[in-house]
């Protein structure tokens, strides 16, 4: 149940810095930065997953992006704001777990793929970032799932 309150929580806000960031970053006089880098686990790239930037301070602004094949990119004018931010990653791309049993009928409610990177990273994250003006910010993100 903790574990669903908590994923619950975390997709909360991805959706509402995705939505967050449809309208920032354009005309807001704010000097946005792009960041880009890479994300590994076990030192293998993350194939699929979210990226987010969070201000640890009153200042800044959130940003996410994509990660593919172990890369992300947000561009300058979604990116966020001179600053200190925790870093949350999550994958979307959890595999399925396998099982002797059968797959449940259809439109039957099933149990949601556990991500395979550690809570360190994104519910309960310790990643943190420093995002600079004028600097190129290229930050990577080399994660273990033990």
């Amino acid at each position: 149940m903790r574990t669903m309150q908590k994923r619950i929580q975390f997709s909360s806000v991805i959706l509402l810095t995705a939505l967050g960031g449809c309208e920032g970053g354009q005309g807001d006089d704010l000097p946005h930065q792009a960041v880009s880098g890479t994300v590994t686990l076990d030192e293998q790239p993350l194939a699929h997953g979210f990226i987010q930037f969070q201000p640890m301070g009153s200042e800044g602004v959130a940003a996410g992006g994509s990660v593919t094949d172990g890369k992300y990119a947000i561009e300058r004018l979604q990116g966020p704001t001179p600053g200190e931010y925790k870093v949350l990653i999550s994958s979307s791309s959890a595999p399925a777990a396998a099982t002797d049993t059968p797959p449940p009928p259809p439109g039957a409610p099933t149990a949601p793929r556990p991500d395979p990177i550690p809570a360190k990273y994104n519910t309960a994250s310790k990643l943190t970032a420093k995002v600079e003006a004028g600097k190129a910010n290229s930050i990577d993100f080399p994660m273990k799932s033990k």
